[in-house]
């Protein structure tokens, strides 16, 4: 049987500051770990389907944002290394 074929019911409590935890089976099942995303759809009828999102391969922006914060800002401010010395004044 494959993972998509089985009927899994678990249960979550909703927090007081509205959080709920991934109950490992689900984690294990859409192979998600922490700093993963998922993506919640809600159907017509009332339905939720829950999957893992897939990471944007060439997203280079969406990784500067998290290197960014994790570890900071890198920008610093340009060193004034003087005036520009041209090859002809090397003879």
């Amino acid at each position: 049987m494959a993972k998509r074929d089985r009927h899994i019911v678990v249960i979550s409590k909703i927090t007081a500051k509205n959080q709920v935890t991934v109950p490992k089976t689900i984690r294990d099942v859409l192979n998600v770990k922490s700093s993963d995303e998922i993506e919640w759809e809600l159907g017509s009828d009332g339905q939720i389907t829950v999957k893992r999102t897939s990471p944007e391969k060439n997203d280079f922006w969406k990784m500067v944002d998290a290197q960014e914060k994790k570890y900071g800002r890198v920008a610093t401010p340009e060193i004034d290394w003087g005036e520009d010395v041209g090859s002809e004044d090397f003879d």
